[in-house]
């Protein structure tokens, strides 16, 4: 029986990315297990983005409802847009991408 010791948990690189982006400490008082239920608030709302800045005002506003102040301009969101979506919901993958393909 081989055992793997090196198992991650559910969340734990996208906490980790999402730490080393937050240089200005804004997410400091969240705890890893908060920031991991805002980070799937944050892809679940992918249904609503429609466009890139549609996007960040979404995502505005799931941090703002969870008592995180940030501005539109924020480099927090766009990090949270992409590695919420790819860490917590890859399900929704096709909606982060559908955001940057021009018609």
């Amino acid at each position: 029986m081989i055992l793997n010791s090196d198992v991650e948990s559910f969340g734990e690189n996208f906490i980790s990315q999402i730490r080393i982006a937050d240089s200005e400490n804004t997410l400091k008082s969240i705890s890893d297990e908060k920031l991991v239920i805002i980070g799937k608030e944050v892809c679940e709302s992918s249904e609503t983005w429609g466009n890139e800045q549609g996007s960040l005002t979404s995502i505005k506003n799931v941090l703002n409802e969870n008592g995180i102040v940030v501005t539109i301009n924020d480099r927090l969101l766009p990090i949270m847009r992409f590695q919420s979506t790819y860490e917590l919901c890859p399900e929704y993958v096709n909606r982060l991408e559908s955001l940057f393909i021009e018609e």
